[in-house]
């Protein structure tokens, strides 16, 4: 990835987290935590990916597809935030990672050796 790149998606992440928690007044959104996590920028700076992680949400799915539908206010509020040429598109999508870590780290947890390495020993 380029330093163009790198120092464009940095800068998208700080200002739609922002955005999000300060000006986005979207009252279904109210008591959740929505935090970005990532950012995947084109690298023509046309395209970016967003990824959020929702807490305290009764229905994520639910939540992101608000974010999705407010997608183009975001980016008009973006536009006073940020200085790109061309303003990047906006794809928010669902970061799983934490989750899928959480799922990992219970799997190991869970995981119990038998007697059997023993027997091999023999």
């Amino acid at each position: 990835m380029s330093n163009r790149v790198e120092k464009g998606s940095s800068l998208l992440q700080k200002s739609l987290s922002e955005i999000i928690e300060n000006e986005l007044n979207d009252p279904r959104l109210e008591n959740e935590i929505i935090t970005i996590s990532k950012v995947n920028l084109s690298s023509d700076l046309g395209y970016a990916k967003v990824f959020v992680s929702i807490y305290n949400s009764k229905d994520e799915k639910k939540s992101l597809e608000i974010l999705k539908n407010a997608s183009g206010y975001i980016r008009k509020l973006l536009k006073d935030k940020v200085k790109f040429r061309v303003l990047p598109l906006i794809d928010f999508e669902l970061d799983t990672s934490v989750a899928y870590s959480q799922k990992i780290n219970n799997l190991l947890k869970n995981i119990t050796y038998s007697d059997s390495l023993d027997d091999k020993e023999d």
